[in-house]
């Protein structure tokens, strides 16, 4: 494995989990970047529907800012520089595929909550990653932060 992509969510608990069991899967020559998809439903939902084109796409920008910014603060300590860390607007498979295919990535590594039913196994977001992915893929359980 010579490039892999790391997708994380932005809590400081699961992104340093995933992180660090990607580090410690990946080779020394193996090159890391870490991406971060801003679901547009999260976004939409904190908007007042009232609002003007021009003040969704400030707030669009604003978070989009704020998540690169928590992308710098989570994975600058660890090593990371700038140009390994992506963020991407949109659904979050289509994203991380999407970057999987442009960056030419060996393999993916993601973690997984996992709630009920085939979600208990996967997490849905998890779940819509592999679901058509184009390269090897890790999932990390993120289940074993719940445990005491």
């Amino acid at each position: 494995m010579k490039k892999a992509l790391v997708a994380i969510e932005l809590s400081d608990e699961a992104a340093k989990f995933v992180l660090q069991k990607a580090l410690g899967a990946a080779g020394d020559d193996t090159r890391l970047e870490v991406v971060h998809v801003v679901d547009p439903a999260s976004v939409s939902y904190s908007i007042d529907p009232t609002m003007t084109g021009q003040v969704y796409q400030q707030m669009y920008e604003q978070t989009v800012a704020n998540a690169k910014g928590r992308l710098i603060e989570l994975c600058g300590p660890l090593g990371f520089s700038d140009d390994q860390l992506h963020v991407r607007y949109g659904r979050v498979a289509h994203e991380i595929h999407a970057l999987l295919r442009e960056g030419e990535f060996d393999a993916c590594m993601l973690g997984s909550h996992g709630h009920s039913g085939w979600q208990r196994v996967l997490g849905s977001k998890a779940s819509s990653v592999l679901h058509g992915v184009p390269v090897d893929t890790w999932v990390f359980s993120l289940a074993q932060l719940d445990q005491p």
